[in-house]
């Protein structure tokens, strides 16, 4: 149920990625549920899932188009397409691609950057002049960027590189009374929840099951919302404790547990 804006002002946002099955979509259809107007994009193959969630939400509050980030040039029209104020911006649009560390391919690399990385730090750039005093933007990220990686170090390094860009981005907007924060997710269910990677990133979290989208949605409106209006410049972590549990800590105490009830 969209909440009556009646007699306040709506708010609007900008949502990158907004068509994404998951949580971006979540956070699409909470925002509207609150009354904020969306204009969100979406990438080329999630166009059904944008045609789907566009019947399913009020047409008043919400605009699809498509836009490449990765493209410099498409992110400068999309900018300049921009000709009202905004409330924020959030980032939930992500490239992710598993690597050959003995046959590295640079072009991943870049297009990985530049998905994750430069194009939230353009698009806040850019929109900030056209953003109303007490924004607030939120960049998802992920647990990825407080652990190494093994076959995903261009995903891993450029959400680890965006928790300090929020920070920069943070002293340098404050004093137009405009907040940054970033959201790490953690193993959240989806169309691949049933893979064995999933069964066993629930072992390891300490509340033994996957976030659901719509808990990362309500992370974000917090963060969007009034109620947060003295956070900024920090990451709010939603991963059900995930980051807490140190695998092999986790296996002795196992291995102990069972020899000891023996």
């Amino acid at each position: 149920m969209v909440i009556s804006s009646i007699g306040k002002k709506m708010k609007k946002i900008i949502i990158i990625g907004a068509a994404k099955p998951g949580y971006a979509q979540a956070i699409t259809q909470k925002m509207i549920s609150q009354g904020v107007s969306v204009l969100g994009t979406y990438e080329m193959e999630f166009e059904q899932d944008a045609q789907e969630l566009s019947k399913s939400l009020p047409d008043d509050l919400l605009k699809l188009i498509p836009l490449d980030v990765s493209s410099r040039k498409d992110l400068v029209a999309f900018v300049n397409s921009i000709n009202e104020n905004i409330d924020g911006v959030i980032y939930a649009q992500f490239y992710f691609n598993m690597e050959n560390p003995n046959q590295f391919d640079h072009e991943l690399w870049d297009k990985s950057i530049a998905v994750n990385l430069t194009a939230p730090n353009f698009l806040i750039h850019e929109l900030k002049n056209k953003m109303n005093s007490g924004s607030s933007n939120i960049i998802m990220t992920s647990t990825e960027a407080y652990r190494g990686s093994y076959g995903a170090s261009a995903y891993s390094a450029s959400k680890a590189a965006i928790h300090n860009l929020v920070k920069s981005l943070a002293n340098t907007l404050g004093k137009r009374n405009i907040r940054i924060n970033a959201v790490p997710a953690g193993w959240i269910g989806g169309e691949m929840d049933t893979d064995e990677i999933f069964n066993k990133s629930r072992d390891l979290t300490p509340l033994s099951r996957l976030g659901k989208p719509e808990e990362i949605a309500e992370a974000v409106y917090f963060l969007f919302s009034s109620v947060s209006s003295f956070i900024n410049g920090t990451t709010m972590i939603a991963d059900g404790g995930y980051l807490c549990s140190d695998p092999l800590a986790k296996y002795e105490f196992d291995d102990l547990s069972t020899n000891t009830n023996q």
